[in-house]
């Protein structure tokens, strides 16, 4: 079982059935399956073959071939949900080649100092935040 074809599959027929407007059942009597098999598409344990791909395909209005695409999005909670790794922007891929050419030890001093500066830099925030609340009064 590819669980990332799956993944892909299961977002792809359950954006099909919000489309529609259809629930489980509905798409499992338009189809010619049991609702349990249906269920299992939904959350990607199994997904169609053959003869069910092609009738889901039919009845829905997508070509066969649309239920493996990755979806076009940069929402990173889907992207997260199915697995998909962020793609890098220019600035984080040179930061990255930077970073992998450090010895270990430096790697971890550079993960420390950043990981202070974020929390100075959020300590800062609440103080301006304050003071914004003090002078509102």
């Amino acid at each position: 079982m590819n669980t990332e074809t799956n993944k892909v599959f299961a977002y792809r027929f359950n954006q099909a059935l919000t489309e529609h407007g259809w629930n489980l059942s509905d798409l499992a009597r338009r189809v010619g399956v049991t609702p349990q098999a249906a269920q299992k598409w939904a959350k990607g344990i199994s997904i169609p073959r053959g003869l069910k791909l092609k009738s889901l395909a039919e009845v829905t209005g997508k070509p066969e071939h649309w239920y493996f695409m990755q979806p076009d999005t940069d929402d990173p909670e889907v992207m997260a949900h199915l697995g998909i790794p962020k793609k890098l922007d220019v600035t984080e891929e040179a930061l990255l080649a930077i970073f992998n050419q450090l010895p270990e030890a430096e790697k971890l001093r550079l993960i420390i100092h950043a990981k202070g500066v974020l929390k100075e830099l959020e300590e800062l925030k609440d103080d301006v935040g304050d003071l914004i609340k003090h002078l509102n009064r």
